[in-house]
């Protein structure tokens, strides 16, 4: 019997093929809009998680750099302003620890590039997930040891060596890779740039990792491309002195302690700074990833419709065009089941297809697991059309209505 079933299965599908395959495109498109939306929802919770966790009774602060061109290359230049950059460093600092952990504060610099050595660029080149672009010139961000704490950013690897090199000058520099990585490089791999520095691979963070700058972007920034290094600020260069202040956020239930370091640049002739408070642009971007929920939600809705009305009228269609064909198989002695069999069948061998095309486009991911459970309910209450419509027919109304 069951052979039988899947002979008709077949000559159904052939004979139907055209339908069949827009029922599975109709099912797909919905799979993969509902894998979005579910996607969408697990950033918005955590990222609305980690700013609240982040913000609590506190903002976020970050200097602005209004410093004309001129004064800056002078800083960088004229080692007589390197004691009074150090000075307000060592100001700042004590500030920090002063404060008794009320004033948080991280670095994440990504103003600058990883030019990885020949080897490793033919490497990536074979990645699809790399561009060509990205293969010569990687996104790398500089971090403070805490950096990882703070967006709640789980390694897989030494995070200890990550933590301990901010100290250090070891000639190895310890980084931390993006979910991208894992295919070409290991664990403890080291790695070289084009000026031959050398890198060792101590962690990979996981699929989807990211952190939220808004002073770059109001967008979360993924790291799956990204070479994480420690940020190491050498208080004899006045170049990273310069970047310290302007890739630092701070988080602190006030601005005083920013204001009396801006007092003290002006006082000694160094930077021109302000403060910058990101706080609400942390909601616009929590905001913004609502909207884009709201939106792929409405246009699922109405595919979602569209395709219950088409696939619906598909299977009538089928049930209308065959039903001469159902009542003498029902005189050969065949159930209603059996019959509801052959159309049952169909729609979950469309589901079938539609999970590997979801799986393919989405990837395994918790939301498109979840996107394919609610196709599922679909699909069951779909069937639920033939087996309603045959259990009620006979083989004489059969018979009449494939003559109407």
């Amino acid at each position: 019997m069951l052979m039988e079933q899947l002979i008709f299965l077949c000559k159904d599908i052939y004979e139907n093929k055209i339908y069949f395959i827009w029922n599975i495109i109709q099912i797909s498109i919905v799979g993969v809009l509902l894998s979005v939306i579910f996607q969408n929802v697990f950033e918005y919770q955590d990222v609305k998680s980690k700013f609240d966790c982040m913000t609590r009774s506190s903002e976020i602060y970050m200097f602005r750099d209004e410093t004309s061109e001129q004064m800056f290359d002078k800083l960088c230049n004229d080692e007589k302003k390197l004691p009074g950059l150090a000075g307000l460093y060592d100001s700042l600092q004590k500030k920090l620890t002063d404060s008794d952990g009320r004033i948080r504060s991280f670095i994440a610099d990504s103003g600058r590039k990883f030019y990885p050595a020949d080897a490793l660029a033919q490497s990536l080149a074979h990645k699809s997930e790399f561009s060509q672009t990205n293969v010569e010139r990687l996104d790398l961000v500089a971090v403070s040891e805490n950096f990882f704490e703070i967006f709640g950013l789980e390694i897989d690897g030494d995070s200890e060596m990550f933590r301990r090199s901010s100290e250090s000058e070891e000639e190895t520099i310890p980084i931390i890779a993006g979910s991208d990585f894992r295919e070409i490089c290991r664990l403890h791999e080291k790695i070289c740039d084009q000026k031959g520095r050398q890198y060792e691979i101590v962690g990979f963070l996981h699929k989807g990792a990211y952190y939220i700058a808004p002073g770059e972007t109001s967008k979360p920034i993924c790291l799956d491309q990204f070479i994480v290094k420690p940020s190491r600020i050498d208080k004899k260069d006045s170049t990273d002195l310069l970047n310290y202040f302007i890739t630092t956020y701070f988080i602190a239930e006030d601005n005083n302690f920013m204001n009396e370091i801006i007092r003290q640049s002006q006082e000694d002739g160094l930077m021109s700074l302000s403060v910058m408070n990101f706080t609400y642009q942390m909601n616009e971007t929590a905001s913004e990833l609502k909207d884009q929920i709201v939106l792929n939600g409405s246009i699922t809705v109405l595919l979602f419709a569209f395709c219950l009305v088409a696939m619906t009228g598909n299977v009538l269609q089928f049930i209308s065009g065959h039903k001469r064909e159902f009542a003498i198989h029902m005189m050969c002695g065949a159930g209603g089941r059996v019959i509801a069999g052959r159309l049952v069948m169909q729609i979950w061998c469309m589901y079938l297809c539609s999970v590997f095309i979801v799986l393919a486009l989405r990837g395994v991911s918790r939301a498109a697991f979840l996107s394919l459970f609610f196709l599922a309910i679909y699909t069951g209450l779909l069937e639920l059309i033939p087996v309603c419509i045959l259990r009620h027919e006979t083989i004489q109304t059969m018979l009449r209505k494939s003559y109407e």
